[in-house]
């Protein structure tokens, strides 16, 4: 224990000083009957007052103790149970007799994954993200070793260099089953067009019985095909061209009639949703002079089928009537300096504006966009992204905003930034790793005309630094599609619009936003927003199916959570100065039977898992070793951690006891001998 003082060391001596003259000034004249006291009493009586005094004076320089603690952790262990449903049900909680005994030597934490998808390796890297760090001593990992989502764990487990201790669930022997293993298709279609789903078929056990194959729409069979099971591991693939007749959210059933025997009959059909567009979707990309972002956004435009791209370079001979057609245009620095395009014609189409080095922002300014920048130089400043999570007007995975986040500065104008009321924003801009409120990726509204801003140049290097990062273009490739399709549509004149996603899987939370507009097309969120929800295959309202919006900053979200397959339509209501307004639209949630597709377990996988890492499998009859095996390993110890604690001294208890003590000791001697 140490003690640090803002002021010099001999200021000491002053407290000490302070202490010895108020004792000799109290006690420097005797009394007449002073002199019968003790010896002992008289030196005493001074030495309490000069301990007490100077107490108080070193404690009114507010000094701090410096001091070393040390804190014992037992080693972790992590219990991670699987409660899938390829796990069996009596298997699901068979650690639970072994808690108590791990618990009396050991930090137990008790964790479960899986329900209607197992993904391992997701759950021993969230072990190894929670623990970095800690005394971390060994997992110990209960599962049937099916997993149908993510990657290998063996490699994840490997990574975490601790031990893995597998008990083997589940049941290995292969049970006569077939099963509709993958279904792939493209989300959207066009109306009058073809397009292919592809069907893939596994059965097991299953030689020599016949199937049908087929895939329906509303009852009515579109496609049907006789299958031969010809070898006891049998796997074939169909790809079935569908016409997209007629327009919406079309929902297809593909099936599979059962043979008999089978161990499950829920994999032999599948629920798939199609968006059937009428047409196709033009972007027109408008630019001064070539540059790598415009690559990089008709990239990721182009990666869905919906859209055809154009590029004008230079555009400033472009005629506006060639444009009318197009549902968004992309602007990238433009106006700028010195280009005589007239961009007013073109006021009315939703417009994406990336707002670079070369645009001239005055002439930008005098669009009324939504979005003023105020500039008194060229100057440009290096911007990083900062998620906004007040942002309602479509959804970003935290995960996806967080990887976006750690994308390299874009080039933005340096000036003062002016948005309108209507302007909401996606990202802010950190200047020099400082936060402010300009807006980096924002969207506004109006008149009925939807506009995104990109406030800064560079986008080819997050398109680049996204590959680098994750291996693919996904996340920027989806910030991208989210924007083209949130700004290209076209926004209706109803007062009250519902956006939301048109598929969810069955494991993907429902969520809603709305837009209220006044008579001047003002976003307001005052009144109330209710949502009827009905489920088509029940023909009729359910039972507590209505709901009520929550304000989320100009507009409305409503968060529904997980719903249970089918196709949904909705009817929403508001009512705005005495008139009553509606919206009303429909999804669908596919149906997850990945828990169907494999009911063997695969302890091989168990094996390879501890082996690799140090640890052992058991069997659900060798549950009882566990604990032994446990205190057998020298590397589970308990781990000691130092380190300096800063405290003012004044904080310190005893010192407050110490000193009314001192206190209380003089006054009774004192009472005692002078009453």
């Amino acid at each position: 224990m140490k003690l640090l003082f803002d002021f010099p060391w001999y200021c000491v001596l002053f407290c000490l000083l302070a202490g010895v003259l108020y004792s000799v000034i109290l006690y420097r004249r005797r009394r007449p009957d002073e002199t019968a006291l003790p010896r002992p009493v008289r030196l005493l009586l001074p030495l309490l007052r000069f301990l007490s005094v100077s107490l108080i004076a070193l404690l009114l320089t507010a000094p701090l103790v410096r001091r070393n603690v040390g804190t014992q952790e037992k080693p972790i262990i992590v219990v991670a149970q699987d409660r899938s449903l390829s796990v069996p049900a009596d298997q699901r909680d068979i650690m639970s007799p072994q808690l108590d005994a791990l618990g009396r030597d050991y930090q137990l934490v008790l964790d479960t994954f899986g329900s209607r998808s197992t993904d391992i390796a997701a759950a021993l890297a969230s072990v190894a993200d929670r623990y970095a760090g800690r005394n971390l001593g060994a997992v110990v990992l209960a599962t049937d070793g099916i997993y149908n989502q993510g990657q290998n764990p063996t490699a994840v487990a490997q990574g975490m260099a601790v031990p893995v201790y597998t008990v083997a669930l589940g049941d290995t022997t292969q049970r006569r089953d077939a099963a509709i293993a993958h279904v792939r298709f493209n989300r959207m279609a066009y109306m009058g067009n073809q397009f292919p789903v592809e069907v893939t078929v596994r059965a097991h056990r299953l030689a020599g019985e016949r199937a049908t194959l087929s895939i329906s729409r509303g009852g009515q069979r579109l496609f049907s095909k006789e299958l031969r099971y010809t070898e006891g591991q049998f796997t074939a693939t169909e790809t079935l061209v569908l016409d997209a007749d007629k327009a919406g959210l079309q929902s297809y059933t593909v099936a599979l009639t059962p043979c008999e025997g089978e161990a499950s009959t829920r994999n032999n059909s599948r629920t798939i949703a199609i968006e059937v567009l009428d047409g196709h979707q033009k972007i027109a990309f408008l630019a001064a002079a070539p540059h790598p972002d415009i690559s990089a956004l008709r990239q990721s435009i182009e990666q869905s089928p919906n859209y055809e791209v154009a590029v004008y370079c230079p555009a400033n001979n472009v005629q506006p009537e060639k444009l009318k057609d197009c549902s968004l245009l992309v602007l990238h620095n433009l106006p700028t300096f010195g280009n005589p395009i007239n961009l007013a014609p073109l006021s009315q189409i939703p417009t994406i504006y990336v707002i670079g080095t070369q645009t001239d922002l005055g002439r930008f300014n005098a669009l009324h966009t939504g979005l003023e920048i105020v500039a008194k130089s060229r100057k440009t400043d290096e911007v990083t992204p900062s998620h906004n999570a007040a942002f309602a007007l479509f959804t970003l995975s935290d995960d996806i905003c967080g990887r976006i986040e750690q994308l390299p500065p874009l080039d933005a104008p340096f000036g003062t930034y002016r948005p309108a009321a209507s302007l909401q924003t996606l990202f802010t801009a950190k200047v020099g790793g400082v936060a402010t409120d300009r807006p980096l990726v924002a969207f506004c509204q109006q008149e009925g005309v939807r506009r995104a801003f990109v406030v800064g140049e560079g986008l080819w290097r997050w398109r680049l630094q996204n590959y680098l990062m994750t291996g693919s273009h996904a996340d920027f490739d989806q910030l991208v599609e989210k924007m083209v399709v949130y700004t290209s549509l076209q926004a209706s004149r109803d007062r009250l619009q519902v956006t939301h996603e048109h598929i969810y899987q069955e494991n993907e939370p429902v969520v809603f936003q709305a837009e209220l507009y006044n008579d001047n097309f003002e976003p307001v969120n005052d009144p109330a927003v209710q949502l009827t929800l009905y489920k088509v295959s029940e023909g009729e309202k359910p039972a507590g199916s209505t709901y009520e919006f929550n304000r989320s900053g100009n507009g409305y979200a409503l968060h529904l959570g997980l719903l249970a397959p089918g196709r949904y339509d909705y009817t929403a209501s508001a009512t705005l100065a005495g008139k009553s307004h509606t919206a009303k639209g429909s999804f669908v949630v596919e149906e997850l039977n990945l828990e169907e597709l494999n009911l063997t377990a695969d302890h091989t996988l168990l094996a390879t898992l501890s082996s690799t890492t140090g640890g052992q499998m058991l069997t659900p009859d060798q549950l009882e070793q566990l604990p032994q095996l446990l205190k057998e390993r020298d590397d589970l110890k308990t781990v000691v951690y130092s380190h300096t604690r800063y405290t003012e001294l004044l904080n310190l208890p005893w010192l407050f006891v110490l000193l009314v003590l001192l206190l209380a000791v003089e006054w009774g001697v004192r009472k005692y001998f002078f009453s």
